[in-house]
């Protein structure tokens, strides 16, 4: 006879499992401290001899802000706006500025409703015409009186695809972009409406805007409405004649319920029974005495059609869905996710919404792992009983099914990196509220607060940059729920880390507290801290990559002043966080910040306390910075280095910047670096004639201006020699001719 297998549970050591350490105590697995940091990328050690490390990755400061701003606009503050299904719906791609940006359709739960339940407010008729007779409109409305679907309404009667645009939207680039897509695409036919709901920038909207809009959107057969609150003071008086105002005689809430109602009725006598109900009646009044919004009074119409049995509405379930929905709703479907692998996934997703489906994977995985606390061990029957642990199942659920259970979709996209661009398969929440939500009640549902921050630690050693800018995302979130715990516990610890990726982290982390009136003081307090700790470059670096991002300092005047004084301490660590600071100061407005950050590494530059640490600095922006062009409209996209191309348009850049590569070429202390720096910018104009007229343009400047420098052509003509050498494993003859020939010409010139 077999004996029966018995289970016994028995506790493992798993991280996360033990109380909470100091963030800078280095220990075992199930400590909450930040593990001892391994060897490898991101470790200290850093040094002048390994100044070349810091210049070589080329791309690194545009991909590192463009990760930080996609994060940001999952993990930042949701406004009143409609947020919808942002997966598995046709889209368009828009060029806007220098971004490509996904428009997607619609979602249908958003569409239907207003068209077959929509009560119209007063004067209906008049703005309807009024916006008939044009391209663009602003519908202004109090929140919760419907200013969005009113919007959407609009549209639905004039065009047959409505597009939602992100509220972070740029008006002044929409003009152009939809030019351009006319030209690649034609004219829609049937006519496409854009809705942009409370863009971000809506204090600084211009009449200017709108005006090129018109023609743009004309010629496109495609028509915008934009939403804002009466809040919202317009600058310009010429945006008047598109506004619509919904006044301040709000919709009946009865009139809501009744037209949702005679909508979802299944026929005429069910509409008619429920409408003359004493309890719906009731119903309606409750809803009528409260502040209660639009979507409120579209709710309870849904909720009436679902608790209603042979004619009775079961008014107790109402009131109790209603209490549940308003208050519980999200909570109840995110406990409801018993397994680990779907709790796991979901905490993933929320904090790399948006990103390859293997990245969520991977980091959920490494979730689970942190969330099991004990393993279960069977006693085997048989002759020869033996304990054995239970393995798990690594395919227990499908992907599909897993998705679904989560109200998250899959999509296939581009994305770029710093190699350029490859198709991904991204996984999403299908709502855009999500993401914060599953955060916000996983930190404060759940006694997990280690083991969450342990996990994020983890994802920001990983070798992923997009997925350590969402984790450094999600931190900065925290910040904001519980600035004291994660800074006194996590965060100061790590500022003085030895892994330049967690200070990093820390430095953008903080950007999001920063943006809180209430934690400026204090934010502003511990990066202060930081700066002042002379006994830790470590932290004074981490402080720099703070200004970088204008965190601590009141604007990006004050930010240069700053890591300028920091450029006096002769040392790698914070000279490279200097260069990084530098590349976010640029990279937040590049045409203003490019020729002000250049301005100050020239007058660094002549400060011998300054020099090397200002000469790493300018050898990383221009290494690092890179911007993508299309020099034909239906052409590849083209890398260029960021400041090379400004300097082709922007006057108030080119002295500063010849000034910068005349020292570099003639008398830098860095002189291997600078020249690997500059035979990049050659690689990349070796098959693009524009990039390489721009940087002989640019050579010839360093040369002969202000006045000619025989020792920076000398130089330079050593150097490009090299370009052909035998041993040279990547040839630049292009690049080696022209430049040749400019070098030779200038040399009989004089110079």
């Amino acid at each position: 006879m077999t004996a029966p297998a018995t289970t016994t549970t028995v506790s493992a050591a798993t991280p996360g499992s033990a109380g909470t350490g100091s963030a800078a105590t280095s220990t075992t697995p199930g400590d909450s401290g930040v593990p001892a940091a391994p060897g490898g990328d991101g470790a200290a050690g850093g040094s002048w001899d390994q100044a070349g490390r810091a210049v070589s990755d080329r791309g690194a400061g545009t991909a590192r802000n463009e990760h930080w701003k996609s994060a940001a606009r999952i993990h930042g503050v949701q406004g009143d706006q409609v947020h919808g299904d942002k997966v598995g719906r046709d889209k368009i791609v828009l060029n806007l500025a220098d971004k490509t940006v996904d428009v997607f359709e619609l979602p249908i739960e958003l569409l239907e409703p207003v068209r077959n339940a929509f009560v119209n407010p007063d004067r209906w008729i008049e703005l309807s015409g009024r916006f008939a007779d044009k391209r663009t409109a602003i519908v202004r409305g109090r929140t919760g009186r419907g200013k969005d679907a009113a919007a959407i309404r609009l549209l639905i009667a004039e065009v047959e695809t409505i597009y939602l645009l992100d509220p972070a939207t740029d008006i002044t680039h929409l003009a152009g972009s939809i030019t351009r897509r006319t030209e690649e695409h034609g004219r829609a036919d049937r006519g496409i409406g854009f809705l942009l709901c409370q863009p971000k920038g809506a204090a600084h909207l211009g009449g200017w805007s709108f005006h090129a809009l018109e023609n743009a959107l004309s010629a496109a057969n495609a028509r915008l409405v934009v939403t804002l609150s009466p809040d919202i003071v317009l600058a310009d008086d010429g945006l008047e004649p598109y506004v619509l105002d919904l006044g301040d005689n709000p919709v009946p809430h009865r009139k809501i319920v009744l037209s949702h109602l005679r909508w979802q009725c299944s026929d005429q006598e069910t509409f008619e029974r429920l409408s003359s109900d004493a309890v719906v009646d009731e119903l309606i009044v409750e809803l009528e005495h409260g502040a209660q919004s639009c979507q409120a009074a579209a709710d309870l119409a849904r909720l009436i059609i679902d608790e209603h049995d042979e004619g009775a509405v079961n008014a107790a379930r109402v009131h109790e869905r209603r209490r549940r929905h308003q208050d519980h709703a999200f909570d109840q479907w995110f406990d409801r996710l018993r397994a680990a692998d779907e709790r796991s996934f979901a905490i993933a997703l929320a904090v790399l919404d948006g990103l390859p489906y293997e990245d969520v994977a991977a980091a959920a995985r490494m979730l689970r792992t942190r969330l099991e606390v004990s393993q279960q061990v069977v006693l085997t029957g048989g002759d020869k009983p033996e304990l054995r642990v239970v393995r798990r199942e690594l395919m227990p659920n499908p992907v599909g099914r897993l998705l679904d259970t989560l109200r998250a979709a899959e999509r296939d996209e581009v994305a770029r990196y710093e190699y350029g661009t490859v198709p991904v398969h991204v996984v999403a929440y299908r709502d855009g509220s999500y993401p914060l939500k599953v955060i916000e009640r996983v930190w404060r549902g759940y006694q997990i607060q280690p083991t969450l921050l342990g996990w994020l630690h983890d994802l920001i050693r990983g070798r992923s940059d997009r997925v350590r800018f969402y984790a450094a995302s999600t931190l900065g979130v925290l910040c904001r729920y519980s600035f004291d715990y994660v800074w006194t516990n996590w965060l100061a610890g790590w500022a003085d880390h030895e892994d330049h990726r967690i200070r990093e982290a820390v430095a953008y982390a903080l950007r999001e507290p920063a943006a809180d009136a209430k934690l400026v003081p204090s934010v502003n307090m511990v990066v202060g801290a930081c700066y002042g700790d002379v006994s830790s470059p470590l932290s004074q670096a981490t402080a720099a990559r703070a200004f970088g991002v204008c965190v601590g300092q009141p604007d990006a005047t004050a930010a240069i002043d700053r890591l300028g004084r920091l450029a006096t301490i002769d040392d790698y660590d914070i000279a490279v966080a200097i260069g990084d600071g530098l590349a976010d100061l640029i990279l937040s407005d590049a045409d203003r910040m490019a020729p002000t950050v250049c301005a100050a590494l020239v007058e660094w530059f002549g400060d011998k306390s300054r020099t090397r640490s200002a000469e790493l600095a300018f050898l990383m922006l221009a290494s690092t910075l890179v911007s993508w062009d299309r020099d034909e409209s239906d052409g590849p996209e083209v890398q260029w280095p960021l400041l090379l191309r400004l300097a082709d348009t922007l006057q108030d850049l080119q002295g500063p910047l010849r000034a910068l590569w005349r020292h570099l070429i003639s008398n830098s202390v860095l002189h291997d670096e600078a020249n690997a720096v500059l035979t990049g910018w050659a690689a990349l104009a070796e098959n693009n004639r524009p990039q390489l007229l721009a940087l002989l343009r640019l050579i010839r400047s360093v040369v002969r201006e202000p006045a000619p420098d025989p020792r920076s052509r000398r130089n330079l003509a050593r150097l490009v020699k090299t370009w052909t050498e035998p041993r040279n494993l990547n040839p630049l003859p292009n690049a080696q001719r022209a430049m040749t020939a400019l070098l030779d010409k200038l040399e009989r010139e004089g110079s």
